[in-house]
């Protein structure tokens, strides 16, 4: 008889093979629930230890359905689709794999940023329609120099902040939950968000969706930037307010960006994203290798895995949650749950 029973709600992956030999391996009961009706898949919830989740919304309603769930793991980096208030409330625990697609994510952004700087898209287009300028009409800049602000200076911040540091660039960024010394390391001044906003010619974002950091970028901060300025998005869509991007675009305050995650996806076929002349898009692919994609595979099982035989996590969305279930004083922190713990710690003292 199993042990333990964990269901993977609809994910749309080719295989989950690698799940499923891991919690099965393991003395669990796998149930790829993919195929099943969605009130089969919430029914199999009920009784479930663990449950990975891709895309599906799990809210305060789903989670009082949870009669045993140690935890939820939410494939990937964000976990804003799970209620993780609501889960901590029930002593569930929430996973996230905060690790498995650093360089992805990171090279994503700067080839977003270098397809901006060297207009790499519209010059394709030009030559596939025949064109060939000798004398370039589009005025380029050179990079070094120049100023990349980072808005967040966890993970993938850094690893951005790695790869382009010999890159002749000034590096600042904002991030009020880091550690100084991480940012010291690796040649990052800090600097309060208008600062960088105001001082960057390069801005890339790198934030999780929380409550605080929704319309982070908005009309105010937009309106702090340099006319010359590139935004590069790999966070999340409404980390950015999409409205106030397109005016300060159509209105010269902005000079270009390149998006990979929106407010809204897929972007609507009448989106003025879609056709705008200075945006370079990508459709939420930045995570994607296929080292990364079995990567995350993986972890998700190992993490749920390790939960349901009676061990902790090694990321936790929800720290807090341990001293509600008497076992804080088991837990070792990474660097990611630090950043986290402090981050509750501000959030605290400011209310």
């Amino acid at each position: 008889m199993p042990q333990f029973k964990v269901v993977l709600l609809k994910h749309g992956y080719a295989t989950v093979e690698h799940e499923r030999r891991i919690i099965t391996e393991a003395g669990g009961e796998f149930i790829d629930a993919d195929a099943c009706s969605e009130a089969e898949a919430w029914r199999e919830c009920e009784q479930a230890d663990g449950i990975l989740v891709r895309w599906l919304k799990i809210t305060p309603e789903r989670i009082r359905q949870f009669h045993r769930c140690k935890m939820i793991v939410r494939y990937g980096v964000g976990y804003d689709n799970v209620d993780v208030n609501a889960a901590t409330a029930a002593g569930i625990m929430v996973g996230h794999i905060p690790a498995y697609c650093l360089d992805e994510v990171s090279t994503h952004a700067i080839a977003l940023l270098l397809g901006c700087v060297r207009n790499v898209v519209g010059k394709h287009g030009k030559v596939e329609r025949g064109a060939w300028d000798f004398n370039p009409v589009e005025k380029l800049w050179r990079m070094a120099g120049r100023t990349l602000g980072l808005i967040g200076l966890g993970n993938i911040g850094r690893s951005v902040a790695r790869k382009m540091n010999g890159w002749g660039l000034r590096l600042l960024a904002a991030d009020p939950y880091v550690d100084p010394s991480l940012a010291e390391a690796l040649g990052v001044k800090l600097a309060d968000l208008d600062t960088v906003c105001r001082e960057a010619d390069y801005l890339s974002l790198h934030v999780p969706l929380l409550p605080e950091t929704r319309h982070l970028i908005g009309a105010r901060e937009l309106a702090l930037m340099k006319p010359s300025a590139i935004l590069i998005n790999t966070a999340r869509g409404p980390v950015l307010d999409t409205q106030a991007l397109l005016a300060a675009l159509e209105e010269g305050r902005l000079a270009q960006a390149g998006l990979d995650v929106f407010e809204e996806e897929p972007v609507p076929l009448d989106s003025p994203l879609r056709r705008h002349p200075r945006v370079i898009l990508s459709d939420h692919v930045a995570w994607y290798s296929e080292e990364s994609q079995v990567e995350l595979q993986i972890t998700a099982a190992e993490e749920v895995v390790r939960v349901c035989i009676g061990g902790l996590p090694r990321s936790l969305a929800n720290p807090e949650v341990l001293q509600r279930l008497g076992r804080w004083e088991e837990w070792t922190p990474n660097e990611t749950v630090k950043w986290q713990m402090r981050r509750l710690a501000k959030l605290r003292v400011a209310s």
